[in-house]
């Protein structure tokens, strides 16, 4: 598949405030299931940004205004072919030679232990038991993928996705409570239990083709589609396959039809936005649009 990407952001202080510094992980990934092709990135009042790649690998962009202003806009364009058509098409392993293959892996890349232990607010070892359901087990003998689509109908279970929520839980444990959560909050909850697994599980932000927020055949006639935003998935390391991912908000694997802008230990690590200014300390009004457009006439998923 190939998309068009369009982010624009509009941040507007009450006030004037100066020597406003900003980064931003909006920009696709690229490895070999993903290739950035084109990308410009403006900003208003003029400045040059600079690029530079996280400890993760995230392609991030560094800007500032020194200067006294009350509104600052930037707008990412990029074009991105992606090229996991089908997420299942690899080699399978035998139960044992999976577990050998992940042992090679965390010994061979010491960097995946931090996807395996990191715990927080967010990605906290599970109780016991959840809202009364008992939180699954890692199962000797039983294939890693078969283990992981199940841990994906336990999360739905445990608590539906909210696609009108925009406000992502601060701890996990709220959302047992909710039992109703965003994109992020589902993500974090498989996280916490792949990683109680022993298997590297990263958070993931990135961008969906157009054809997800278009409503639901149930929804009423003449129901407009929901505005495009970025979205939160999970990647697992699955032997023989390497990275996957998985979105436990519509129980599926992902595919081509994702667009892969940021991966971390969780939401914490992959902020599409963060920005310091000096001024009179009111909060500022940020305004954002996102549009990805098909290009190669495909049909929709």
């Amino acid at each position: 598949m190939r998309y068009r990407i369009e982010r624009d952001c509009r941040i507007l202080y009450p006030t004037p405030v100066r020597e406003h510094h900003c980064q931003v992980r909006l920009a696709p990934w690229e490895d070999g299931n993903q290739a950035l092709t084109r990308l410009d990135l403006t900003v208003s009042p003029a400045t040059l940004p600079v690029a530079r790649y996280d400890g993760f690998g995230n392609l991030t962009h560094h800007f500032g205004v020194l200067s006294a202003h009350r509104a600052l806009e930037f707008t990412l364009s990029a074009e991105v072919e992606t090229r996991l058509s089908n997420p299942f098409d690899f080699e399978v392993l035998s139960p044992a030679r999976e577990r050998v293959w992940l042992t090679d892996s965390l010994h061979q890349a010491p960097r995946l232990w931090d996807f395996v232990y990191h715990q927080g607010c967010l990605t906290p070892k599970l109780p016991e038991k959840i809202a009364g359901r008992p939180t699954p087990e890692w199962q000797e003998g039983v294939a890693v993928l078969k283990q992981i689509q199940e841990a994906l109908a336990w999360v739905h279970s445990v608590a539906e996705f909210d696609p009108l929520e925009t406000q992502s839980a601060s701890a996990l444990p709220d959302l047992f409570s909710a039992a109703r959560g965003t994109a992020a909050d589902l993500s974090h909850l498989l996280i916490a239990l792949l990683r109680g697994w022993a298997l590297p599980a990263r958070f993931v932000s990135g961008y969906q083709d157009a054809a997800w927020f278009e409503p639901d055949d149930e929804a009423p006639a003449g129901t407009a589609a929901r505005p495009q935003a970025l979205h939160n998935w999970v990647e697992t390391l699955v032997p023989g396959a390497g990275w996957r991912g998985f979105d436990p908000a519509f129980g599926l694997l992902a595919d081509d039809t994702y667009i892969r802008v940021a991966v971390g230990r969780d939401a914490h690590d992959v902020s599409p936005l963060r920005h310091t200014s000096k001024g009179a300390g009111d909060s500022p009004e940020v305004t954002e649009t996102l549009r990805v457009t098909r290009l190669d006439g495909a049909p929709a998923p």
